[in-house]
């Protein structure tokens, strides 16, 4: 970064590609950094916190980069390299306690591997246990490298999902992708998280080298099978992959690079039995059948036959849709601005009131959202301090704060 701006220092950098008199320059390669507790924490004082405090996301942090793993389809290695590289536990959960210390009570642990090392689980989660730190956090995890003990410490500490990369139900595709895991395993990890009480998530990729419509059901019959919330991804073989680099070697033909239709949300190849459509055919059918039941759960949420669960699932999705209207739309910026009914108000916590509701009206007229659901949001982020009241004599103005740190 230092070097930006200087043109001339750029062929010296490891690691970077530039154009240069209308050609490419690539440089050779950086090393990876072995020693990862070295890195600072990640400068999250720098980000919008409250904004994504407001949409309710969790927030992710990274404990290793490097993978030994060598399936077709990912680019992981070529990112992060084979190599294990692990920031030490206390590092962990200095970390922990730093996005703890900004009121976010939800962590993601976003590596593939967290819990493919039995003692370093444990040392993490001693750790937690040790600063009384309480939180809930989920995690990715492979199924052939999870055990009963191990999950039940992650459940002690705050863990309350793991996600699974599957990719199909068929024993034969899982070892053309090199995946190196068996159906019996994938049973047993997602049948250890149910025993210890943990939700297990399993995701599938369609569209693999030699899919056929064999497969795919074979696939859709083992993911209804498994008792786990599950979804569907489609391949997209990015540059880099073994599947991309060596795809002659596989019944594979990949359609466009166009790269932004490499998102995973639809079909980019087709193998001899199946065409692109036929694979957005059989996701398209799952979505549809999620669609209807949600489409039911809604109809119940308004005819009162829901149960509470079902209830809080269908407003959380309203509450989520309205805050991502308020963010991507600047609605607390744009009608936010308020003029007191009386100049001579002295009294705080009216100004707050009145000013609070002049702006939940004006959102109801511009969102059509439910009235009741507008002013228990706006309560919530007031309350949170996710959005505040400045006044300048008879004027009030709602903002967002930066975090709970600064205004």
């Amino acid at each position: 970064m230092p070097c930006l701006k200087d043109r001339n220092a750029w062929p010296g950098i490891k690691g970077i590609t530039f154009r240069q008199n209308g050609r490419l320059v690539v440089t050779p390669q950086r090393e990876f950094i072995d020693d990862l507790d070295k890195l600072p924490l990640p400068a999250r004082h720098l980000l919008p916190l409250s904004r994504y405090q407001a949409l309710g996301y969790p927030i992710s942090i990274i404990t290793s980069r490097g993978c030994p793993y060598s399936c077709i389809f990912c680019q992981g290695r070529r990112m992060v390299g084979k190599k294990v590289r692990k920031i030490s536990s206390a590092r962990i959960v200095d970390e922990i306690e730093q996005i703890l210390s900004y009121g976010i009570n939800r962590i993601n642990v976003a590596d593939d591997l967290f819990a493919s090392d039995k003692a370093r689980v444990m040392e993490v989660c001693g750790e937690i246990q040790k600063r009384g730190l309480s939180f809930t956090w989920s995690a990715f995890a492979r199924v052939n490298t999870v055990d009963r003990e191990t999950l039940q410490i992650m459940k002690e500490t705050g863990c309350d999902s793991v996600s699974f990369g599957v990719e199909s139900g068929n024993p034969e595709m899982l070892k053309r992708i090199r995946k190196n895991i068996t159906l019996d395993q994938i049973r047993q990890a997602v049948g250890l998280c149910n025993d210890v009480g943990m939700i297990a998530h399993t995701s599938f990729v369609v569209g693999l080298p030699g899919e056929s419509m064999e497969t795919l059901e074979e696939t859709k019959r083992f993911a209804g099978s498994l008792g786990s919330l599950y979804g569907y991804h489609f391949l997209a073989p990015f540059p880099g992959t073994t599947v991309r680099e060596e795809v002659d070697s596989y019944d594979l033909e990949i359609l466009t690079h166009d790269w932004s239709r490499y998102d995973a949300n639809s079909a980019i190849v087709r193998t001899s039995s199946l065409s692109p459509e036929q694979i957005n055919a059989f996701v398209g059918e799952f979505e549809r059948e999620i669609n209807e039941g949600w489409e039911k759960q809604v109809r119940g949420y308004y005819e009162k036959t829901n149960t509470p669960t079902e209830n809080l699932q269908v407003e959380g999705n309203f509450k989520t849709r309205f805050v991502y209207r308020l963010l991507s739309e600047d609605l607390i910026e744009s009608l936010g601005c308020n003029l007191l009914s009386d100049p001579v108000i002295d009294d705080r916590e009216k100004v707050l009131e009145e000013a609070a509701e002049q702006l939940c009206l004006r959102l109801e007229f511009a969102t059509d959202t439910d009235a009741a659901l507008i002013r228990r949001t706006i309560r919530l982020f007031i309350d949170k301090g996710y959005i505040k009241l400045r006044q300048d004599g008879k004027t009030t103005i709602w903002h967002w704060t930066h975090n709970n740190k600064m205004d």
